[in-house]
């Protein structure tokens, strides 16, 4: 059974988000790090609620983008929502929201809070707000917060950039870190092509060319994204 003080700290945030969230003991294992009281009463942490909420949030924002946005490719598309659901994007808007000042987390970890410990309960909460408030509210609350973003993202560069959103998509997978390998370099100084490989694990996911390693990388992430999109 929840405190009273906790559950006056839990009734200040739903007040502050403006949503009616009637299970306060779900709400507080949106926010329960698996780092907090290992081993105690308190063992319930938000993992898998996460894991629910980091579809729901994909669900809201494909459907806006598909409504928003009828003359982006699904490549466009695709690179689009990768960006607005990225742990970067997840972190600023859990700021906005003061969400760090209800987290339950462990003392290592509240000494120097790790990005993806608030951008994992922000999906958490999402998760909650679906499953007690209901689709509706998940989705309004959703785009309430994230609807500037994708406006932003829509004209900026950073969804260009392939080698960060597979990283993105990769470590929210849990599956590790991408390494790139140059495996060749062909032509006159003056108009070289590079071969780059981008590999897991020592798994090679696809390759890519450029006129610079950077490009050749760039052109490596992209074809992985295909390849993941179909594998995983």
């Amino acid at each position: 059974m929840l405190k009273e003080t906790r559950k006056k700290q839990l009734i200040q945030l739903i007040t502050l988000l403006q949503i009616n969230i009637r299970d306060f003991d779900l709400l507080n294992i949106a926010l329960t790090h698996s780092s907090y009281k290992k081993g105690s009463a308190y063992a319930s942490n938000n993992e898998r609620l996460e894991f629910f909420g980091d579809a729901v949030l994909k669900l809201y924002v494909s459907e806006y983008l598909m409504q928003m946005y009828s003359n982006y490719s699904e490549g466009q598309l695709s690179k689009l929502r990768a960006y607005v659901v990225s742990e970067k994007v997840l972190v600023s808007i859990a700021d906005k929201l003061n969400l760090t000042k209800y987290l339950m987390v462990g003392k290592n970890e509240f000494k120097s809070l790790p990005p993806s410990i608030l951008a994992d309960s922000l999906e958490a909460l999402i998760a909650v707000i679906y499953y007690d408030a209901g689709p509706i509210f998940a989705r309004d609350f959703i785009l309430k917060h994230w609807k500037n973003q994708i406006g932003q993202a829509s004209k900026i560069n950073d969804i260009e950039n392939f080698k960060a959103i597979l990283q993105e998509y990769l470590q929210g997978c849990k599956l590790g870190l991408p390494v790139y390998k140059t495996i060749s370099e062909t032509g006159p100084d003056h108009n070289k092509v590079f071969d780059v490989a981008v590999y897991l694990k020592d798994e090679k996911l696809a390759g890519g060319r450029g006129k610079t390693k950077k490009e050749a990388s760039q052109d490596a992430a992209k074809n992985a994204l295909i390849v993941l999109k179909h594998k995983l």
